[in-house]
């Protein structure tokens, strides 16, 4: 059932990977022009926000934190998976891999490395410091649109 909370973390988790997805381009010692990487975390960002946090978030703030941080975490790898999937198919099209070893490995390949880039201290401070505020943001908007639905 669509919810004010369901909202709330969609957008709320959709701007914050946008901010997190602008910020990781900076980890690169030459950032990418494109910002499709950007768009498919976005996307994916918003549609954990609403189909897992928005869900999952209730009135006790240990909880909601918890849940914000499994969204981030299921974000992160299913953009990863989406983007990895993209880079093995356009490179598979391009003949760059001799067979499906190959591009599985580049999969992998391609999936590390941006694990491996993410591994700054600066940035997953960031993320922490994120995932702690959304939680409490979440936290006290479920408290309120929860109070004004209940109170009718």
């Amino acid at each position: 059932m669509p919810t004010l909370t369901r909202l709330a973390a969609a957008i709320i988790f959709a701007g914050l990977a946008l901010y997190a997805g602008e910020t990781y381009k900076t980890l690169y010692e030459y950032p990418p022009r494109s910002g499709n990487g950007t768009l498919v975390l976005v996307a994916v960002a918003a549609l954990v926000g609403w189909r897992f946090v928005g869900r999952h978030v209730d009135g006790r703030l240990v909880q909601s934190i918890f849940q914000t941080l499994q969204g981030v975490i299921l974000t992160v790898l299913l953009s990863l998976v989406i983007i990895g999937s993209y880079t093995v198919f356009w490179r598979g099209y391009q003949m760059r891999y001799s067979g499906l070893e190959d591009a599985f490995l580049g999969f992998v390949g391609v999936f590390v490395e941006h694990l491996m880039r993410m591994w700054d201290l600066d940035f997953l401070l960031l993320i922490a410091g994120m995932i702690v505020g959304a939680g409490i943001v979440l936290t006290i908007f479920y408290r309120w649109a929860e109070t004004r639905r209940f109170d009718r």
